[in-house]
């Protein structure tokens, strides 16, 4: 049989690092509207094109397509757990025929509008009718006065939560700290008693209110960790007792606005008289109307939530999350649209309206660092905040989330499908694939396979493929749901309860008052659902993808979990299912920031090539596909880092089970160790061992290392002491031992790359260490790299010519000029957070890469 491309190899080390790029920045077309745990583009690119290319293609050859496209007309793959549609966007760019399904309405949706062509002028017309109806009402809600008089727009309503205190009855406004906006040089905070808002120097411990006299601490507020303590007689309780007290959402009060003025500019004021009254107007207007507007009625589903806090914290209808203003602005917005009669671009302006849900609701607070809303689905779940923060529904010239911002980011994304691009990593540019999104929607599968149709999506359960034909797909490529309790459904049902109200008489997958749907894959105890249960319903999915995949043909999925347990059952759904896999890649999953980036999470995705077993196994000693399984994977965790990537344990796991796969499954059942056979469950137990081993393995060798360390080799040490740094939080001399430990393997990563020798450490008082080095180019006479450290921080200023520097006063000619291009990288980098040290290492190779 002959191989692809893909059960050879990938570039890795190449595609790791676009998939670290693109992991923090997605390529428009994904960023139409929020779904959770999207798949890179450019990792599935390459995991489609790599799947139909043989084996002896070379890698210029396969990175000359990967950049410039390749048509890949007649074959057709299937996604049956299509969730934001990546495989589905990327294939058809690929020009493959797509059947994309996804249990969930908005999966279905979101995809659907993803891959459909518009008419931008047709969307245009229609924007422009709606600004003039719906937007004018809207903005007529968000008018204030600057505190010079003039006319402004209101960006932001801040807004913060009350209780009354259960001893003295006094009311509590529930402030953590008293600060509004974080700048480099000055902070705007507002006064504790008669809310005044003005600016401090962020130097300012003790501030002294201007009108009032009150004399406070602006970083200690009430509130603090769930909790707050009454500032009249000192009771202490629960912000959860206090809901549990009351039955219902806690009050809110409106305490400081941002303002956009075109005279002024951007700014913050106290909210004045006219403020609170206009508030009043709109609460007065939604009440009035409350019957004929269109918003949502729907409960919050209580049984078998996994997130239980909106329901804890006295929300019970999703309605509830809204302030008034928000309900009737909203109401509004939906209704104009769905008068708009063109179908197509109906549905466009629909996706918009959804998409600036996620940013106008009062779970979302304001970012006083970068002086924007929040994301109410930044993390995966519900989560009640003290302060949220109201935003502008319609939008201003400046702000987030707005529905002008989003409906222009909509734009965006169908202006990316008609005309995609790759990016590179060095030179950072991007490369016209001359490719085109443009699905035609087929209705049923025998359709599909007509010349004129691409693309077939539906919204229901994979379980049954009995509509497609046995034997006629030609790759199965999908990210299938892991056995985790994050269930999607309850999330985008935030989403789906408003979507229904201009879906439901269209689509009948709308029609249901949730999103949820009994059949859906998922790991929930309190629902029933046992991992015993989530096992039965992929292993009938991948009986299903079996039936109608050609028997050439293969099975891609990608995979990670951090418990052995799980990839137990995936070794035994597998084998139970008639697969084996023929090829175990893995690739870069995440990018070096996010919510969900953290050092103790998976950062990797084992790319598993399965092939329908066709014939029986040659028979193997157990012992010596451990010693495979040992070496790959060290052949993998090299590769990996060697690329200047990092390995944890978590991700060494997903390494060692992905080759264990590999390894196992192509000569199972006739695995033996001596005259016994050896079983998935003993086989993944001694995986245990094997992992203990390479970790201790891969420690020792970086440890002993008499040379310069390489990337490889400084970072699993610099990861060690970042898991045991906590214990030491109180031994200031230790901690000043794990710290010059990590910044010297910080500067030590650069070198090894530039060639050049570790540079000297000069001790400085106050615990401040100083790393320079001299660069050996020519055109680079000194490069430097200034790292301060101090008890919290880590502090890096990067240049040229150190024996100029002395400050921000004096700086030469050629550090100035990267300083601008580079929008000054000079920041701190949390100790507490040593996977920041990632993107430190990042500016470090910007200031070369530079310089020359």
């Amino acid at each position: 049989m002959n191989l692809t491309y893909i059960e050879k190899d990938l570039p890795v080390e190449q595609l790791n690092l676009l998939a670290k790029k693109e992991g923090n920045a997605k390529r428009p077309i994904y960023q139409i509207h929020k779904w959770w745990a999207r798949r890179l583009g450019s990792v599935f690119r390459m995991l489609i094109l790599s799947s139909f290319l043989g084996e002896h293609e070379s890698e210029g050859s396969l990175w000359q397509k990967f950049y410039h496209g390749a048509n890949l007309k007649g074959k057709i793959i299937l996604d049956p757990f299509m969730g934001g549609g990546t495989t589905i966007v990327e294939a058809l760019r690929l020009g493959c025929k797509v059947v994309g399904i996804d249990i969930n309405p908005v999966a279905w949706f979101i995809t659907k509008k993803e891959i459909e062509n518009t008419d931008f002028d047709k969307l245009d017309k229609s924007f422009s009718e709606l600004e003039e109806t719906a937007g004018k009402l809207i903005k007529s809600y968000y008018v204030t006065k600057c505190p010079k008089g003039h006319h402004a727009e209101v960006m932001y309503v801040l807004w913060v939560k009350k209780v009354v205190c259960e001893k003295c009855g006094n009311i509590v406004k529930l402030f953590s700290n008293y600060l509004i906006s974080h700048k480099k040089d000055v902070d705007t905070i507002l006064c504790p008693d008669c809310l005044s808002v003005f600016k401090i120097p962020t130097t300012m411990k003790v501030v002294v209110c201007p009108d009032c006299g009150k004399k406070f601490d602006p970083n200690r507020g009430v509130a603090r960790r769930g909790r707050y303590t009454c500032p009249s007689c000192g009771k202490s309780e629960t912000i959860l007792q206090a809901v549990r007290r009351r039955k219902s959402p806690l009050d809110t009060e409106m305490f400081a606005i941002e303002y956009y003025c075109k005279p002024c500019g951007r700014g913050y004021k106290k909210v004045g008289r006219e403020d609170k009254e206009l508030f009043e107007k709109a609460k007065y207007e939604f009440k009035k109307n409350m019957g004929q507007l269109l918003f949502p009625r729907q409960k919050i589903p209580l049984a078998g939530r996994s997130d239980p806090r909106p329901v804890n914290y006295g929300y019970r209808y999703f309605y509830q999350m809204f302030n008034e203003r928000q309900l009737l602005c909203l109401s509004i917005l939906l209704q104009e649209i769905l008068k708009v009669t063109d179908m197509n671009v109906r549905e466009y302006l629909l996706i918009a309206f959804s998409d600036c849900l996620d940013t106008n609701n009062m779970f979302c607070k304001y970012e006083s660092a970068w002086q924007k809303i929040s994301l109410l689905f930044g993390f995966h779940a519900y989560h009640p905040i003290e302060r949220p923060t109201e935003n502008n529904v319609w939008g201003t010239k400046y702000g987030r989330g707005t529905f002008i911002k989003c409906y222009n980011k909509m734009k965006k994304a169908k202006a990316y499908a008609l005309n995609p691009y790759e990016m590179m990593y060095h030179p950072k540019k991007k490369i016209r694939t001359l490719e085109k999104v443009q699905a035609s929607l087929a209705s049923s599968f025998e359709e599909l396979l007509d010349e004129n149709k691409n693309a077939l999506l539906v919204a229901g359960n994979s379980e049954n493929l009995a509509f497609i034909r046995p034997k006629s797909i030609d790759a199965v490529i999908t990210d299938p749901p892991y056995f985790a309790n994050v269930m999607y459904s309850e999330l985008a049902d935030f989403f789906y309860v408003w979507l229904r109200l201009g879906l439901k008489d269209t689509y009948p997958w709308f029609e249901p008052e949730q999103s949820w749907r009994d059949e859906e894959i998922v790991m929930n105890e309190k629902l029933g659902k046992t991992s015993d249960v989530f096992i039965k319903g992929l292993t009938q999915v991948f009986k299903q993808c079996h039936t109608v995949l050609k028997d050439k043909g293969i099975l891609l999925f990608t995979f990670h979990h951090n418990k052995l347990w799980a990839w137990e059952h995936i070794t035994s759904m597998l084998l139970d299912t008639g697969f084996y896999v023929s090829s175990c890649l893995i690739v870069r999953s995440e990018g070096k920031s996010g919510y969900h980036s953290s050092l103790g999470n998976v950062k990797y995705d084992a790319c598993i090539v399965c092939r329908k077993r066709r014939s029986a196994p040659s028979a193997e000693d157990w012992s010596s596909l451990v010693t495979k399984i040992k070496d790959y994977s060290s052949i993998w965790v090299n590769r990996i880092r060697k690329s200047g990537m990092t390995v944890n344990y978590v991700d060494l796991i997903v390494i060692v089970m992905g080759k264990f796969l590999e390894f196992y499954t192509k000569h199972w059942p006739k695995v033996t160790s001596g005259a016994e056979t050896v079983n998935v469950h003993r086989a993944i137990e001694d995986m245990k061992t094997v992992l203990s081993e390479l970790t201790t393995y891969h420690k020792d060798e970086e440890e002993t290392h008499d040379s310069i360390p390489s990337t490889a080799e400084v970072v699993t040490p610099l990861k060690i002491r970042a898991r045991e740094y906590p214990k030491y939080r109180k031994d200031w001399k230790t901690r000043l031992e794990w710290v010059n430990g990590g910044t010297r393997a910080l500067v030590s990563q650069l070198i090894e790359r530039v060639g050049n020798e570790l540079p000297e450490v000069f001790h400085m008082p106050k615990y401040r260490w100083y790393y320079f080095y001299k660069g050996k180019s020519q055109k680079l006479e000194s490069l430097f790299a200034v790292l301060t450290i101090t008890k919290d921080k880590i502090h890096i200023r990067i240049g040229v010519d150190p024996t100029k520097f002395i400050d921000r006063n004096n700086i030469t000619k050629i550090y100035k000029k990267w300083f601008f291009k580079t929008r000054g990288q000079e920041r701190d980098f949390s100790i507490s957070k040593p996977e920041q040290l990632d993107y430190a290492l990042e500016l470090l190779q910007q200031a070369y890469s530079f310089a020359g």
